[in-house]
Order: structure tokens, then C-alpha cells, then sequence
């Protein structure tokens, strides 16, 4: 039975597999089949392969249409004349406002006064809530304030150095106006703005005079300047636009950005540029615009409940619409105080207008900057004349646009060469100045007279000497006035007399507007116990130059909104409401009080003190129109 068995039984014959598949397996069939790709060509399959057509190529996306395309901006490569003429302008403004800036001490009110809240803010070290005699005073922004600060940390607390920031605004400005003639018409253009614009009586007195206005005037001169590069295509022109409006509103509030705003908008409608607007709204500018103005905003109301009440409304919208700050003047006021103020170029002004004006073809490109001063100076000037309050040096911002439009006739008619005769118009406006120096000339000895606050005794020599030289020079002018170059030099011949005469009368009028030469001698003397008081008024000076606090009788006038913000007992102390409250000063037996009137409030004072127990009063020091006087002998 073993050949059953499962291991003894045959095994049937494997089934034979197809020959590819054996060919696959075995390796010889592998490496034919290899050789045979690398050594033979394969076959050509007669089976056609399926083509598609070919793809049409995608043409390429058209670029995105720009609703306001910006245009290229010109190019103006810097020259030698461009740079000689950028030199001379700045040593001018160098020689007329940095020189001597001590020659005379802080005048009562403004000079005195933002001399002192800045003095406070280095003592203090609070550079956010500014302080007048440590009181809260919020009537204007800090940025005034700080530029003169920082001149304090560099060069010391002292007149001169409070004088460096108006000069240094003032030499900005008319940088300013340099570069934006020069863009509009070319560097003499600009060089003769920029000349007729710091010889101007206003503005060499605002340069040297201690005021927040040239700070306000150097924000709107860098915004107006951005809005003409932003026209041009300059991607800088938003930013100065922006950074020029941040400037304004930190010298003066709403006031500041407002000016340049309504001055661009009613030229974009004149000239129906509205791109323009559309440039300026440059969302990275308005953000610094916003970077720069609301810290300051946030931090002094955050610190100063109350104080955005009384900054927007009261400050803004009170001067604005009403006459509660005392401030009120006609409306023809600017009209009458503009030839004083661009005095003495305000003779070329009706030539410098014929000159220039382009008549029906106002809208032409080629007088668009033309338009543009024209309008700044229009839009300034209307809005200012309807204004219910009014000072002569808030015109101040609208003179840049009138040195333009001098600056563009007077780089014209130079072309054919200062040698040449002087057109008739030209020759006019020299008679015209000429009879002007004859009228200042009779102002001169009659002034006394037209001004109440000025004696004979101040003026001096000035009423004998001045009118003598105002007449020689008018009659000099009218002599050489066919000659182009006398349109120059008779001017600036002027402008040189005008500050002749207010150097030599400077010293006589110092003693009667500044407190220096009363309080500064006694400095030395002044014990911490001492009291210093302002009586009848508030002397700004008074703490300057003393260097402490002051007590205030009777008037404390702008004060008024600190003393109610400060606590009852600190307001008590040091504001006295009346003579008996000051009587009973005087009478405390260990306290030396030392006090500042005007003269005739102190003879009146002292005949109201006779026989009042306790009360003495002794005369230290008089000078002009002002005495010191104490309870104790000096």
C-alpha cells in the first residue's frame, strides 16, 4: 500500500505559462529587453496619437486705471545761483534777527509773559499743564513754549535766549518762501520774496519780538509749501502739509491747521484741481498729523478736568464769534493795518499786482501760482476781517503770499538788468514812497500826540532827528526814482532808517515797558520771607526777573481761569481782591512786603493809607512810569 502513499504519488505537470510572461521572468529576456532600449530604436507605432489643438496664449492683464494719477515732478537741480542766492537770504535773516538779541529787556505784556511760562516749565519740570505765576494757564498750546524751553536748557534762563525762538521761526519762514518762489518761478523769484518778506516792518519785528505767532506763521508757510509740492507730485508735499498743520495747531489751536486748509480747499475750487485734495488726504500723513497733536491733547485733559471746555470753546469759538475777550475791531481794522505792516514794500504792491495779473486767463496753468498767493493772501485776509476778534499781528500769516506775488513781478522786470530806466508803473510806486517817508516823517514829531502812551520826555531826540531823516530820504527817492535799481535800494534804505530810529528809541521807551530795570537790581536783596506783590496790575515781568511767585491785588485780569482752578486757601493767599486785604498784609509786623505799581496808583494808594494804623509805606525805586515801593525802608 506504500505506492498510495501521498509522498509516492506522482505529481502532474505543471501548466505551461504564456511566453510573455516567462519572458518577463527570466533575466536574459530582462536585459535584452534593456539593451534593446539603449542599443535599438523602437519601433514606430502605427497607431496615431490624438493632438490637440494648440492653446491661445493668455494675453497680459491691463494695468489697474488710477482715478488721480500724480504728475511727475519737474526736475530742479540745485545751481550755483539757486545756492548764492540761498547764502544771501540767509545771512540777511542772520544780521536782522540774531543780532543783539539782549539789546533791550522783556516788554510788558506777551514778551514778559511767554518768557515766564516757560521759565516755570524748566523749574518745574511739567512740560504738559504750562503754568503763569504756578497757576494753570491754557489760553494757548506748549509748542511756543517748549522752543523757547529748550533755548532755556541751552543758553540759560534769560531774555536773550527767549528772543533765539521767534528769530529762528521767523528764519525758517522765510526759508519757506525761498523754496516756494523758487519752485513757482525760480531762485531770484525767490531770493526777492523771500528779501521784501524779512524787511517787512511786521514780520523783523515779530522775528525779534517774544510772541507764539511766528511759531503759528512757520506752520502755515510749511503747510502751504506742502500743498504746492503735493501739486507738483513730490511725495514729501503731504507730510510738510500734515507736519505744517501739527505746527499751527500746537502754536494756536485750532487755528493753526484751519488757515491752510480753507486757504488750499478755495484754490482746489478756483483752479478745479480736486485731486489735489484727494493727495493730501495721504492716510500715513494724517496719521502723523494725529501722532503729533493728540498726546499732548489727551495728557493736559487727562491731568486737567475741564480743560477741553474751556481750550475749544471758550478760547476758540469765544474769540471767534464773540467780543467777550475784549478783542473787537472793525472790519475794515486789517485793511487800515496792512500798508503798516508791509511797510515799506506795500508801494510796489499796486504796480507788483497790474504787473502780474493775468486777467481772463486766471485758470491758465501757467498762473496757477499766481492763483495760489493770491488766494492764500484773500482767503486769509477775509476770514481774519470778519472775525470778532481782532490783533494787529494776526495778519501775520497771510505776508508770505504778498512777498510772493512781490517776489514773481520783481524777478521779471530784473531780467532786462538793474541799469535800465524804471517803467512809469515803478516810478510811480517810488513817488508813492516817497510821500510816504514825508507823512512818516510828521508821525515822527507828531507822535507823542497820535499815541497816548508815548511822552515827549520818552521819545526824546527821536521827534527832532527823525522827522529830519525820513524827509531827506523821501526826497532822495524821488529824485532817483527813474533808475530800476533805486526799486531796490529805496526800500531797503527805508527798512535801514525805520530800524535806526527804533534801536536809538528802544533804551528811552525800556524804562517804561519792562519791569528789568526795577526789580532786577534788588534781586540780591530778596529774603524767602519776603512777599512780592503786583499791585493794581499784573506785571508779567515781575516773576521773571525776580525769579519767586507774586502776589496779585485788586487785578489779576487772564489769571482769572487759574485762580478759580486752584485750590481756596492757595487762591486766598495769593490773590487779594481790595486795598484792605492788602492793608492787612502791609500790617503784619514781620513781613516785609515789596510791591510794583504804576505811579499814579501808588500816589493814590498812599493817600488812601494815611492814618490807617500799622501801615507804612516807603518809595525804593522809581523809574519811568512805574514804582517799587515796601512796608519796611530799604
Amino acid at each position: 500500500m506504500s505506492l498510495f502513499r501521498k509522498k509516492n504519488r506522482i505529481k502532474p505537470l505543471p501548466k505551461p505559462k504564456p511566453a510573455k510572461a516567462q519572458a518577463k521572468k527570466t533575466p536574459s529576456a530582462k536585459r535584452r529587453s534593456w539593451f534593446s532600449r539603449e542599443t535599438k530604436p523602437r519601433p514606430a507605432s502605427t497607431r496615431q496619437k490624438k493632438t490637440s489643438p494648440p492653446r491661445a496664449r493668455r494675453e497680459p492683464r491691463a494695468p489697474r486705471e488710477i482715478r488721480f494719477p500724480k504728475p511727475t515732478p519737474p526736475a530742479q537741480a540745485w545751481g550755483y545761483q539757486d545756492a548764492v542766492c540761498l547764502l544771501v537770504l540767509l545771512a540777511v535773516c542772520a544780521v536782522l534777527f540774531f543780532s543783539a538779541p539782549g539789546f533791550r529787556s522783556l516788554w510788558e505784556t506777551d514778551e514778559a509773559r511767554y518768557a515766564e511760562i516757560p521759565r516755570e516749565m524748566v523749574l518745574s519740570g511739567d512740560w504738559v499743564t504750562p503754568t503763569l505765576n504756578h497757576v494753570k494757564y491754557f489760553e494757548k498750546p506748549p509748542l511756543a513754549y517748549w522752543l523757547v524751553a529748550v533755548s532755556y536748557k541751552l543758553f540759560g534762563i534769560s531774555g536773550a535766549s527767549a528772543r533765539l525762538a521767534p528769530a529762528a521761526c521767523g528764519t525758517l519762514v522765510a526759508l519757506l518762501v525761498f523754496l516756494l518762489g523758487r519752485s513757482q518761478a525760480g531762485a531770484k523769484a525767490g531770493l526777492w520774496a523771500g528779501l521784501t518778506l524779512v524787511t517787512s516792518l511786521m514780520f523783523f519785528g515779530l522775528s525779534r519780538i517774544l510772541m507764539t505767532d511766528m511759531a503759528l506763521c512757520l506752520g502755515v508757510a510749511l503747510a502751504m509749501y506742502g500743498a504746492w509740492q503735493t501739486r507738483l507730485g513730490y511725495r514729501h508735499g503731504p507730510y510738510a502739509f500734515w507736519l505744517g498743520c501739527a505746527a499751527g495747531f500746537l502754536s494756536k489751536g485750532l487755528l493753526g491747521p484751519g488757515l491752510p486748509i480753507m486757504a488750499t480747499v478755495v484754490f482746489a475750487l478756483a483752479a478745479r484741481e480736486w485731486r489735489l485734495l484727494v493727495w493730501l488726504a495721504n492716510w500715513r500723513a494724517l496719521v502723523m498729523f494725529a501722532a503729533l497733536c493728540a498726546p499732548w491733547v489727551v495728557l493736559v485733559s487727562w491731568r486737567n478736568p475741564g480743560f477741553f471746555t474751556y481750550f475749544f470753546i471758550d478760547e476758540h469759538l469765544g474769540r471767534l464769534l464773540t467780543a467777550r475777550h475784549q478783542r473787537y475791531e472793525p472790519p475794515w481794522y486789517y485793511a487800515a493795518l496792512l500798508p503798516a505792516a508791509m511797510f515799506p514794500w506795500i508801494a510796489l504792491m499796486p504796480w507788483a499786482l497790474i504787473r502780474t495779473w493775468p486777467g481772463g486767463l486766471w485758470r491758465q496753468e501757467e498762473q496757477r501760482a499766481w492763483l495760489f498767493a493770491a488766494l492764500w493772501f484773500a482767503s486769509f485776509f477775509l476770514f481774519l476781517s470778519i472775525s470778532s476778534s481782532k490783533m494787529m499781528h494776526y495778519i501775520l500769516p497771510a505776508l508770505p503770499a504778498l512777498a510772493l506775488l512781490l517776489g514773481q513781478a520783481l524777478a521779471g522786470v530784473s531780467r532786462d538788468g538793474w541799469r535800465s530806466w524804471a517803467p512809469p508803473g515803478l516810478r510811480a510806486s517810488l513817488t508813492a514812497l516817497a510821500l510816504a517817508m514825508l507823512a512818516v516823517g510828521a508821525g515822527l514829531a507828531l507822535l507823542p500826540a497820535l499815541w497816548p502812551e508815548i511822552t515827549y520826555e520818552q521819545a526824546g531826540q527821536l521827534t527832532l532827528w527823525g522827522p529830519m531823516a525820513a524827509a531827506a530820504v523821501g526826497i532822495g527817492i524821488f529824485v532817483l526814482r527813474a533808475r530800476l535799481w533805486s526799486v531796490l535800494a529805496s526800500p531797503l534804505l527805508v527798512f535801514f532808517l525805520v530800524v535806526t530810529a527804533a534801536a536809538l528809541a528802544a533804551p528811552r521807551l525800556n524804562d517804561y515797558r519792562s519791569v528789568e530795570g526795577l526789580v532786577k537790581p534788588i534781586r540780591q536783596q530778596l529774603r524767602p520771607a519776603d512777599y512780592l506783590v503786583s499791585y493794581g496790575d499784573y506785571f508779567q515781568g515781575l516773576p521773571f526777573y525776580s525769579g519767586g511767585r507774586v502776589i496779585v491785588v485788586r487785578n489779576w485780569g487772564e489769571l482769572d481761569h487759574g485762580k478759580n482752578l486752584a485750590p481756596s486757601s492757595e487762591a486766598a493767599r495769593w490773590f487779594l481782591p481790595d486795598d484792605e486785604a492788602f492793608a492787612r498784609l502791609l500790617q503784619q509786623p514781620r513781613a516785609r512786603v515789596i510791591a510794583l505799581a504804576e505811579t499814579a496808583a501808588f500816589e493814590r494808594l498812599r493817600e488812601k493809607m494815611k492814618g490807617v494804623p500799622g501801615v507804612l509805606l516807603f518809595e525804593w525805586v522809581k523809574l519811568g512810569d512805574k514804582t517799587l515801593f515796601s512796608n519796611r525802608p530799604r
